[in-house]
């Protein structure tokens, strides 16, 4: 896809320098920490009227289910890499609140709100930006934050073009938090978003 510029974060405490993000555009590649400076290089491409993708380094939606023994279970294709366990519970509230806040300052910067989709045959037909989540199984030969986006967003950019049957994770009956912060940082008003699961790829 031309012009398309893909953005990945990989969450971690800021204070601690435990944040991450890469970005591809067009075989061109940079990374960073600064979170502030992730959410502008966002707004420059939107500006650029780029095609533009965003992955998250955590649980973007978690299940919804019926059974009361199942309902903070793995989500299926995670295995022993729960989001209700320790390390997952810890990635999601650091994710959320982070993925929150560059929303709402690519917003500031602008001044005005993105379309947000989680469909790619949309976010190829229109001006939308396509959010994702990155789901990063294995930390060998990475020894950075930066690694992680890096490694996440290259099997992103592997898979575009298939997206529509690689997601990591099966599971069709959602909350979607991602959702909830498009909502929350004016990015959307629609409520359907936060039953709709994105693509997750798994690096």
């Amino acid at each position: 896809m031309k012009n398309h510029w893909a953005f990945c974060a990989d969450i971690g405490s800021i204070p601690k320098n435990n944040f991450g993000w890469a970005l591809s555009m067009d075989g061109e590649w940079m990374t960073g920490t600064d979170i502030g400076a992730f959410a502008a290089h966002i707004a420059v491409a939107i500006q650029k009227e780029a095609k533009v993708s965003i992955g998250f380094e955590c649980p973007l939606f978690v299940p919804v289910r019926d059974n009361p023994q199942e309902v903070a279970s793995a989500r299926k294709g995670e295995g022993q890499r729960s989001w209700s366990a320790g390390a997952g519970t810890g990635a999601l509230t650091s994710g959320l609140v982070q993925s929150l806040w560059v929303m709402r300052r690519v917003k500031d910067i602008l001044r005005h709100a993105p379309r947000p989709t989680f469909d790619w045959d949309e976010f190829q037909e229109t001006n939308s930006v396509f959010l994702w989540e990155a789901f990063v199984t294995s930390r060998a030969e990475r020894t950075t934050h930066i690694h992680d986006a890096e490694a996440a967003l290259k099997c992103f950019m592997t898979s575009t073009g298939n997206t529509a049957n690689i997601s990591a994770i099966d599971e069709p009956n959602v909350l979607s938090l991602i959702g909830a912060c498009a909502i929350r940082a004016g990015w959307s008003n629609d409520i359907e978003l936060l039953w709709k699961p994105c693509l997750v790829v798994q690096a």
